[in-house]
């Protein structure tokens, strides 16, 4: 679930423009590039120099500006169409729900990243960790036992059928 921090800058005076780029209440272009590749942009909530500063991505603003209140829809993303991180232009930026978001990423980038996350989980004896995972009923203990790094490769482990 994602916070109304794009709300708040909105009503604070942010904007994106129609090329995507972000601009403060002054008219400067703002925002910076984010650990995962995406722009984003940090405002002070509350009192002047009191405030928490908060996060929020710019393409979640330019989807706001697009579409309001929609984008806080459970199930609801807001989706890159050309894939590109960084391009928050207004033709580019659409909401939808994961499956949609999952399908504008390029049907050969998708086989790969499908291969890469097999091979990841392809080194773990999956009938073992079932049937250790079926007597404790405990993601943490499966985990620490198997030294699986994360819920979500456990989760892969344990419902894929054929890993290979």
């Amino acid at each position: 679930m994602f916070n109304r921090n794009e709300k708040y800058a909105y009503d604070k005076g942010y904007r994106v423009t129609f090329n995507g780029d972000m601009i403060n209440p002054n008219g400067d272009k703002v925002g910076h590039l984010n650990s995962s590749g995406y722009l984003k942009h940090k405002i002070r909530f509350g009192p002047h120099k009191e405030g928490k500063h908060k996060s929020f991505l710019v393409s979640r603003l330019q989807a706001y500006q697009k579409y309001g209140e929609a984008i806080y829809c459970p199930g609801i993303v807001v989706r890159h169409l050309n894939g590109i991180k960084t391009d928050n232009s207004c033709d580019n930026i659409r909401i939808g729900n994961t499956r949609d978001n999952l399908l504008d990423i390029p049907k050969e980038d998708r086989i790969k990243n499908a291969i890469k996350a097999s091979r990841k989980i392809a080194k773990y004896d999956a009938k073992k960790i079932r049937r250790y995972y079926n007597k404790v009923k405990s993601y943490k203990k499966t985990m620490k036992k198997f030294n699986i790094p994360s819920k979500g490769s456990l989760w892969d482990v344990l419902n894929r059928v054929n890993i290979y």
